[in-house]
């Protein structure tokens, strides 16, 4: 995402950490008190149990910050943390870089509302094909490889941190 300040654009970059799962929440209340945006991806899925919709971790043990520090001052800001960083277990780094590549930030944007959430999307089935209508989905309809209609879970062909998306989708009859 890109932020408009006085004619300069501004990009935010997205980090990674990983994290003890029973910590994550604590750990990422403390990078919101530091001013981050700082949230843990969740998926909404339909749970038979309940009849309804609820939402999970979409990666558990990882949290994710949208921030425009630069690698260095989010390093030094992690470091200063001290005691308050408890739980936390790594940095995703990469050559010493733990932003994400455009293209994730760019398919996270699409994918993800502003809480960080994936949210349910609808389809209805044309020639073995989901044909999205609704939801975040619309963008990736091309990438379901495997549809689960009992439990409404759409499966990607997209990988992030070795492991296939999951998103919600409820099918529909066509009108």
């Amino acid at each position: 995402s890109y932020k408009y300040n006085i004619g300069v654009v501004m990009k935010d970059n997205w980090y990674v950490l990983f994290a003890l799962v029973a910590k994550e929440n604590k750990l990422c209340s403390v990078l919101r008190r530091k001013g981050l945006d700082a949230f843990i991806p969740k998926i909404e899925y339909y749970r038979r149990d309940i009849k309804g919709n609820t939402l999970k971790m979409l990666f558990p043990g990882y949290i994710f910050v949208r921030s425009e520090m630069k690698q260095s001052d989010f390093d030094n800001l992690l470091y200063e943390l001290g005691e308050q960083r408890d739980g936390l277990i790594k940095q995703l780094k990469d050559d010493g870089v733990t932003a994400l590549r455009d293209e994730e930030i760019e398919m996270f944007n699409k994918l993800l509302n502003s809480e960080g959430i994936l949210e349910m999307s609808q389809a209805f089935i044309e020639d073995n094909k989901a044909k999205v209508i609704y939801g975040p989905l619309i963008h990736y309809q091309d990438h379901i490889v495997k549809i689960d209609k009992h439990n409404r879970i759409a499966v990607l062909d997209i990988e992030f941190l070795n492991r296939h998306i999951l998103a919600g989708l409820e099918i529909k009859s066509k009108i």
